[in-house]
């Protein structure tokens, strides 16, 4: 079982890396200068020295990229665990370019070879894939119910929420006019099967694609998370407080993960 486990876990990760390269992912670029790309080769071989500088850039520049997640987190109101950050965030160099280079042999030592490198850091963008991951199917459903196309908009489906939206509003603004020009009941009645109907149908149809989008985009989510051992109460947190406080004269409630109340 914890092998099929595995599996399915995996499978899921694979299905979802287009999506994670294109949605949940971010770029930003290091500059390493010499004295933090240097290499040398007890061999005299300048290849060696070479590598070993590119190597050192390499080191150098996760430990700067690490350093910058933190940042940026912060900056962006939240906290990441540096261990989650070092671990998890699979910051990675996805393009290497040496800008500068350059031999020396210092008397009694060994061929060195000192660089200015250009890293482009790529890792996975956490405040976005946590603003997906903590929308609900309830969320998406109330939304469509209330405004078609709505809840596509809130599972990001820019392209049917603009159909839906359309399609309703078309079918439903023909009905009303169409209502206004009827002279008798066979004439509204017509009018309502012709127009209001379909309206209806896209109206129902709305809400249950918008429903069900929220709830499989959230099951991928969860396998994702899963896979990147993220525990969004410790690894991923506010540093203000989300939602709306009310203080009465003896308890205190809350809107926000929920509802509360305390004295």
């Amino acid at each position: 079982m914890a092998l099929l486990k595995k599996i399915s876990l995996i499978a899921a990760v694979l299905a979802l890396h287009p999506l994670l390269a294109g949605e949940y992912t971010n770029t930003f670029k290091i500059r390493i200068t010499e004295e933090d790309a240097v290499g040398e080769s007890i061999k005299e071989d300048p290849v060696e020295a070479f590598n070993n500088a590119v190597e050192a850039a390499m080191k150098t520049g996760t430990s700067l990229g690490e350093s910058e997640l933190v940042g940026r987190a912060e900056t962006a109101d939240f906290v990441l665990k540096e261990t989650w950050v070092r671990k998890e965030a699979h910051l990675q160099v996805t393009d290497l370019q040496v800008l500068k280079y350059k031999f020396s042999r210092p008397p009694g030592e060994p061929i060195r070879v000192s660089m200015n490198v250009s890293m482009q850091m790529d890792y996975v963008d956490l405040p976005k894939f946590m603003e997906d991951y903590e929308k609900t199917v309830t969320g998406a459903t109330y939304r469509s119910m209330a405004v078609p196309g709505w809840g596509q908009l809130y599972n990001r489906q820019y392209t049917t929420s603009l159909l839906y939206g359309t399609g309703f509003w078309a079918f439903y603004i023909l009905f009303i006019q169409a209502a206004k020009n009827a002279a008798s009941n066979d004439e509204l009645n017509t009018a309502a099967l012709n127009f209001q109907l379909p309206a209806l149908i896209l109206w129902s149809f709305n809400v249950s694609e918008a429903a069900t989008s929220r709830f499989m985009g959230r099951q991928g989510l969860e396998n994702l998370r899963q896979a990147y051992r993220l525990d969004a109460r410790y690894d991923y947190v506010p540093l203000t407080e989300r939602g709306v406080k009310f203080d009465f004269i003896l308890f205190q409630c809350s809107f926000g993960e929920g509802f509360s109340c305390h004295l």
